[in-house]
């Protein structure tokens, strides 16, 4: 019986030494997710994004009615609704499906 390491092709495309910045749209606004896994909206608000991202910079997008969508490079993170923030001292979530 064949182990996985026997059966594995490795692959021959080079990864790369350093990974390139990204270039975000001119339209969008770039904020830096902070330690505490979130980005600060409106020097009030926190709006928790992941802990995978911390110190990563990420866009959100302005769809319209206070709805924003956000982005890390070209992955969709979420969307969250500024107009139905809940206090100061609690943290919002970006939502996958917002009706």
């Amino acid at each position: 019986m064949k182990t996985p390491v026997d059966r594995h092709d490795f692959s021959n495309k080079p990864f790369p030494k350093k990974i390139r910045s990204f270039d975000y749209d001119a339209k969008c606004k770039i904020l830096k997710v902070a330690k505490s896994r979130g980005v600060r909206w409106k020097s009030y608000y926190w709006i928790y994004v992941s802990m995978a991202l911390r110190g990563k910079h990420m866009v959100i997008e302005d769809v319209g009615n206070g709805i924003w969508k956000g982005f890390f490079r070209n992955a969709f993170l979420g969307f969250f609704n500024e107009k139905c923030l809940r206090n100061k001292q609690e943290s919002t979530r970006l939502e996958i499906i917002l009706v």
